[in-house]
């Protein structure tokens, strides 16, 4: 496609091959009046080849304006003798455009016009959002360097434009090598991925149009380039002005939509909000419908730019408005209005923290008021949350409960973390949130805790008022905080758990306190109080932990009782002193602990326990008291270690109650042997016994089955018979009778009838004979009698 003699010499628009019709363009225009195509082919292959048709069309469409003849493809516009509207066409449009070509045109009108641009059509190749290959730039003036309105590639349709002048000057760039730089390319031949069939521009010149007169440049109003009548105010710095609607004072035109964008700056320093005073309003027509032209507001335009939050119409003026971002959108629309004034307003740049549910106490700095009277729940936070807060910020949060009501806060967010928390424990000098209660005359306060780092605060009940003050210093920043609050009345038994609290006077001994439902699972919306009075002035209150398992997480991070974890933020034990009303424990309590004593520095000990609703519940604890005795002798008993005076009563009953030194010190628990100690002696003694006992039978019962055979060989068992005989006064010689009575009983044993040999078991070496009983076949042995006669 060329002008030139050579035909080949001209620029190529494209190479094209392969089978698919989807791979080439489906339309081509030449820019002259020559179109050249060439085939090749080489000796290795035949196909089908190809097939299309051709047609010569008018030129006159492209004829646009004055050409410039220095430029291949340079035009002039004037709005003088120039049918209005009218259109701009790319060179070769709707056919594919050539690579490498540039174009421009200027579009001039009169001194009182501005230009109105329509795409009508426009298919680009869209490389990436910032154009790099093909694009068509509008600029809002008569020069290649005036300020540029926008950039445009890929496809568009019925996109309007606005010279705020009565010049526009429009560029058409294309360049070779297309690669898609989207992410969801549609194919890797990227050339052709797109139509590319260039633009169809449609163009207006007029002076109907909305003057732009009403903008107030002094007070940092800009007209927003492209449109018609949109206005940016942007914030100085905490600034204020005054804005108005186009053709204030007369009447304002009509079938216009014109748009106030005021923006509030916002950093990571900086945030802030818009409010709008009207002094002025008048659009005609009858709220809340306002069907024939209105005034809309949208309170969040940084968060969605397309939310209507409501609209005004009428002679009444618009309450103030205040914005929840740092934009606020005003449409002014008079599509079907009828005329009238339209509308001057006051606007003021403030400090926005983004604190939600309080009222300001005073305007633009950061304090707020929770009253119960406006709401009896709602939410706090921290500077900007859930975005970081401010640096060198400091914040103020008054609740003001009702009479006969209680407070209760618990957290959902906590981190005010930094290095310096680190080596202050105290919180001193870093980012934290200071709670303090209000005492017996109304505003007067005293701090209770601080808190910092990222351990959640204990839920919090007070019966009073309470102020919260957060503070951030210059080197670092955090997430923040954010928490719930909740006015309960104190006759609530549904919110808060009744029949837990005890008074508790001592009568010098100790005694138990356990969680509601202990060893079950506590509650949520549970609050118990325990006060404990020793029973003179100058003994103290110890407590004790027996057992202790709360939802959340205290780990130690040194020996020092100074305790960090996930914090306390569902359920919570403090131990008071009565004499400054400040916390005895290094931190509020939860977790598990173990083996851990408090100490009271008079004669008053106070114990808050504390469960949020969203308490989940755990197991409790059980913990003991006691009183400990500290003046004159000790009448009791007194403790190894720890040396405390106890009534001698709590010795031995199954508590600590010696509290701590360097270790613990249980020696109250040091008792004599119980009763079940000395059965459980016993019982083990006597199995040693019974067994014992059952091994010996087991070894009789062994060796008497060992040795009864040879018991069976052994001689007959002797029987001695002893007589005792009187003497005989005949004189005879007793010895000689007692052996003649032997002789005749030797003799008589002779005779004794012998068994038969069936029966008989004959055994020659044995000197005794066995008889055999018929009915118990065991042989009887007949024992030899040995005889001795004393006289």
């Amino acid at each position: 496609d060329s002008n030139v003699d050579n035909l080949l010499d001209g620029p190529v628009l494209g190479r094209f091959c392969g089978e698919s019709l989807e791979e080439i363009p489906k339309l081509l225009i030449s820019v002259y009046n020559i179109i050249t195509i060439v085939f090749f082919s080489d000796a290795s292959k035949t196909d089908k080849g190809f097939q299309g048709e051709f047609e010569f069309i008018s030129a006159d469409p492209y004829s646009i304006g004055v050409h410039d003849s220095s430029h291949e493809c340079g035009y002039t516009i004037s709005s003088k003798g120039i049918l209005r509207p009218g259109y701009i066409m790319s060179p070769t449009y709707p056919g594919v455009y050539p690579d490498n070509f540039r174009c421009y045109y200027l579009l001039q009108g009169e001194s009182s016009e501005r230009i109105k641009l329509v795409f009508d059509h426009f298919s680009l190749f869209h490389g990436g959002d910032y154009c790099p290959f093909d694009y068509v730039e509008v600029r809002d003036g008569c020069k290649p360097q005036s300020q540029s309105i926008g950039t445009f590639c890929g496809q568009y349709e019925n996109v309007t434009l606005y010279s705020s002048t009565n010049c526009l000057y429009i560029e058409f760039v294309t360049r070779s090598g297309r690669v898609s730089f989207d992410t969801n390319s549609y194919t890797n031949m990227a050339d052709f991925a797109f139509e590319r069939t260039g633009f169809n521009i449609s163009y207006t010149f007029s002076s109907s149009f909305v003057s732009l007169d009403f903008i107030q440049k002094e007070q940092y109003q800009e007209h927003i380039l492209g449109t018609e009548c949109d206005v940016r105010i942007g914030s100085r710095g905490r600034s204020n002005g005054t804005f108005e609607s186009p053709g204030y004072r007369t009447t304002f035109p009509l079938e216009r939509t014109c748009r106030f964008f005021l923006d509030g700056r916002m950093s990571s320093t900086e945030l802030e909000k818009i409010k709008v005073t009207f002094h002025d309003f008048e659009i005609p027509g009858t709220m809340p419908n306002c069907s024939a032209g209105y005034l809309s507001v949208n309170l969040r335009g940084h968060r969605d730019p397309f939310h209507e939050d409501e609209k005004f119409c009428g002679k009444l003026w618009p309450p103030d408005l205040t914005s929840i971002d740092p934009r606020m959108i005003l449409t002014f629309d008079t599509h079907g209005a009828s005329r009238g004034r339209g509308f001057f307003a006051y606007y003021s740049f403030l400090p926005d923290f983004a604190i939600s549910g309080g009222k300001p106490i005073i305007e633009g700095q950061c304090q707020f008021l929770f009253d119960s009277k406006e709401r009896k729940s709602g939410t706090f936070n921290s500077p900007r949350y859930p975005n970081h807060y401010p640096q060198n910020s400091q914040c103020v949060y008054i609740f003001r409960p009702d009479q006969r009501e209680r407070l209760l806060i618990a957290f959902d967010t906590f981190s005010l973390w930094n290095e310096s928390h680190r080596i202050d424990p105290m919180c001193l000098k870093t980012d934290s949130l200071e709670i303090y209660d209000e005492g017996d005359k109304p505003g007067d306060y005293y701090s209770i805790k601080t808190y910092c780092g990222v351990a959640f605060p204990g839920a919090i009940l007070t019966k009073k008022g309470m102020k919260a003050i957060f503070r951030s210093y210059s080197d670092t920043q955090n997430l923040g905080f954010k928490a719930r609050y909740e006015y309960i009345p104190e006759s609530s038994k549904d919110k808060l758990t009744p029949g837990c609290s005890q008074h508790i006077r001592s009568t010098g001994a100790g005694g138990v306190i356990k969680s509601p439902q202990y060893p079950n699972k506590y509650r949520h919306y549970t609050y118990c109080e325990w006060d404990i009075e020793a029973s003179k002035r100058d003994n103290k209150i110890l407590i004790q932990i027996d057992v202790f398992k709360l939802e959340g997480d205290m780990v130690p991070k040194d020996p020092k009782k100074s305790f960090e974890g996930t914090g306390c933020q569902n359920a919570v034990l403090r131990i008071y002193d009565d004499l400054d009303k400040s916390l005895l424990a290094p931190d509020e309590l939860c977790g598990e602990l173990y083996h851990t004593a408090y100490l009271s520095t008079d004669n008053i000990m106070k114990i808050r326990f504390l469960t949020s609703s969203r308490a989940l519940g755990g197991r409790g604890f059980q913990l003991s008291w006691t009183e400990v005795h500290s003046a004159g002798t000790c009448y009791g008993f007194k403790c190894q270690t720890s040396g405390y005076c106890i009534s001698s009563d709590l010795r031995c009953n199954g508590l600590p109650n010696c509290g701590f030194g360097t270790k613990i010190d249980d020696s109250d628990e040091i008792c004599p042997k119980q009763a079940g100690a000395q059965i459980l002696h016993i019982a083990i003694g006597t199995s040693i016994s019974v067994f014992f006992c059952v091994v010996l039978l087991i070894c009789g019962v062994y060796h008497r089955r060992k040795f009864r055979t040879r018991d069976r060989r052994s001689p007959d068992h002797d029987h001695v018979e002893v007589r005792y005989v009187a003497a005989n006064t005949s004189g005879s010689n007793t010895t000689e009778r007692l052996l003649s009575v032997d002789q005749k009983l030797d003799h008589t044993d002779q005779i004794l009838p012998q068994p038969s040999s069936d029966e008989v078991d004959n055994r020659s070496n044995h000197h005794s004979q066995e008889h055999v009983d018929n009915k118990h076949p065991r042989p009887v042995r007949t024992p030899r009698v040995q005889k001795v006669s004393i006289v």
